[in-house]
């Protein structure tokens, strides 16, 4: 039993520390290194460390939590700001109260399967509401959760941390900062493959321009708005052409491509998005004769024509978007 868990626990044991810290730096009276390095079993039950806290569940938990003033700060740095708006008089928008929820969510789904294999009991969402305010942090609109720390147990197998997994976090920080629209939907673009061509280069293509692109290896790219998303295999539902997702991208994401052409693009709701796992299937908005889409530094430019130029794939520029 133990080894099961122990796997469980490693499959989250990839922290969302870097993406907290990079944002909580922008706050420089927040020692991060300080908070995250901190062990469970050296802090006493009530701890605080302002603007943020560890806090001790029922003998077993600690997460992290953001006072209100540091929760816009880390948000608008998501958002692509300075990290420093001011918010005394505005309230959460209804975007950033999702993305609380959605994290307040995470948190109690992940504590509460481990939570249940110990003692055979459930965590509800009313129970963390409960024990955020006996800890003297208001729930909900006056106090963002953003993330968890790593999962780890002590000797006595009481004590944990947990961490969101970070491809789930990359997700949401794509869909904030690239792709999030009026209706809370995401880009998703399966590539086809990539060219060579640099950003100079991928600028002065036009009508009648080839470019050769190198499928990628493993399977199709999927990525949701510039982010590697997960890896993917071309199929057909009728007329529509449809990619099967394969597993979650665990490669190191080295940008996005100067120009990739793309089996297809759909649009997903965020919380579908981080939804979606192994053998789901998206139906792209082509047909299997539509022109090829061509995404040029992350965003559609062009349509073209597939061809093949000595053994290699190539496409062929027909219209500018």
């Amino acid at each position: 039993m133990r080894t099961a868990v122990s796997d469980f626990i490693n499959a989250f044991a990839s922290s969302c520390s870097d993406l907290l810290t990079r944002a909580l730096r922008k706050r420089a009276s927040v020692q991060v290194e300080e908070i995250s390095s901190t062990p469970a079993s050296d802090l006493s039950d009530g701890v605080m460390t302002s603007p943020a806290a560890l806090l001790h569940g029922p003998g077993c938990t600690v997460a992290v939590v953001m006072e209100r003033q540091l929760a816009f700060s880390v948000l608008e740095t998501l958002l692509g700001g300075d990290g420093k708006a001011a918010v005394e008089n505005r309230p959460f928008s209804d975007v950033e109260q999702a993305v609380a929820a959605s994290f307040m969510e995470k948190l109690t789904d992940c504590l509460n399967s481990i939570w249940r294999w110990g003692s055979d009991k459930d965590l509800t969402q009313d129970k963390m509401s409960e024990y955020f305010s006996e800890s003297g942090f208001p729930a909900g609109k006056e106090m963002l959760l953003l993330a968890v720390m790593n999962v780890s147990w002590d000797k006595s197998w009481r004590k944990m941390y947990i961490c969101i997994p970070e491809s789930d976090l990359d997700v949401m920080e794509s869909v904030l900062k690239n792709a999030f629209d009026a209706d809370g939907n995401v880009l998703l673009s399966v590539e086809m493959g990539s060219s060579s061509l640099d950003k100079e280069e991928a600028g002065q293509l036009g009508i009648g321009d080839v470019v050769c692109v190198a499928p990628p290896q493993g399977g199709l790219m999927v990525r949701a708005g510039k982010k590697a998303f997960c890896l993917a295999q071309s199929g057909a539902v009728g007329d529509s052409v449809a990619a099967s997702i394969l597993c979650r991208y665990e490669g190191q994401d080295t940008g996005t491509p100067a120009v990739s052409a793309l089996l297809g693009t759909a649009r997903r709701h965020w919380k579908e998005v981080l939804a979606l796992d192994t053998g789901d299937l998206l139906v792209l908005d082509r047909t299997r004769m539509s022109p090829v889409p061509l995404m040029v530094s992350g965003q559609l430019k062009a349509e073209g024509q597939v061809i093949v130029i000595d053994k290699r794939l190539g496409v062929r520029i027909k219209k500018l978007l």
